[in-house]
C-alpha cells in the first residue's frame, strides 16, 4: 500500500464586503473573499491543519487584491474573520490525530488485556500451550508444552526466530517444534513473565 503524504487545502468561510474601492481598477465594487485552512494528509486522510491563507477579488476586474493593499478597517475585519475560522475548525480537520489517539487508546487497553489473560493462564499452564517468547537480540520465537508436573513444565523450543513480534504467527506450526527441548520449573516462568520474555500464551 502506497503511503502518500502532502498538504491539503479546503475553504472554510467566504463572504463579501460591498463598496470597496479595488486598488487594482481604482472602481468601488464589491470585495469577495476566502478563508482557506491548509492541512497535512496523510494518504488523504488529514492530520491537523497548519495555517489559513486569504484570496481577496475584486468582482468588477476579476483580480486579484493583495491583503497588504487593503485599507485597515477591511484588514481588521479580515483579521477578525480569520480569527473565527481558527476558533471554529471542524473535526474532520483533526481525524489523522483522532485516530492514531483511538488507536493507541485500544492498542494499550489490548496489550493490558492480553498481560492479564497471560498471567492466569501461567500459573496453571496444559499441555499444548504455546508460549510467545521475547529472546535475545531483539527477536521473537515460542515454544510449545508438552509435559507439565507439579513443579515443572517441560517444552519444545521452534526452530525458527522472527524479527517483528506480529510475525511470530508465521512460524507456530507444528512441523517447525522438533528436537529443542527445554525445562522450567513453574516459578521460572512466572519469572520469565515479569521480565516480558514471555508476552503471550496461546491455548487451544
Amino acid at each position: 500500500m502506497m503511503v502518500l503524504i502532502g498538504t491539503n487545502e479546503t475553504c472554510l468561510l467566504s463572504g463579501i464586503f460591498s463598496n470597496v474601492k479595488c486598488p487594482n481598477c481604482n472602481f468601488h465594487s464589491e470585495i469577495n473573499y476566502s478563508i482557506s485552512t491548509r492541512y497535512t494528509s496523510l494518504t488523504f486522510i488529514p492530520i491537523f491543519p497548519v495555517g489559513n491563507t486569504i484570496q481577496i477579488e475584486c468582482n468588477h476586474c476579476s483580480k486579484e487584491i493583495s491583503f497588504e493593499d487593503l485599507d485597515e478597517n477591511l484588514k481588521v475585519k479580515l483579521i477578525i474573520e480569520n480569527k473565527k475560522v481558527n476558533q471554529k475548525r471542524p473535526l474532520w480537520l483533526f481525524s489523522g490525530v483522532i485516530i492514531l489517539i483511538c488507536w493507541g487508546v485500544f492498542y494499550l487497553f489490548n496489550l493490558y488485556q492480553t498481560k492479564d489473560e497471560t498471567k492466569i493462564l501461567i500459573q496453571n499452564p496444559i499441555s499444548g500451550d504455546v508460549y510467545n517468547l521475547k529472546i535475545q537480540n531483539r527477536y521473537f520465537s515460542s515454544m510449545r508444552i508438552d509435559n507439565v508436573t507439579k513443579d515443572s513444565v517441560f517444552a519444545t523450543e521452534n526452530d525458527y526466530k522472527v524479527y517483528l513480534q506480529s510475525e511470530i504467527e508465521e512460524i507456530n506450526k507444528v512441523e517447525n517444534y522438533t528436537k529443542r527441548k527445554v525445562s522450567y520449573s513453574k516459578k521460572e516462568l512466572l519469572s520469565l513473565l515479569d521480565k516480558n520474555e514471555i508476552f503471550s500464551i496461546i491455548r487451544k
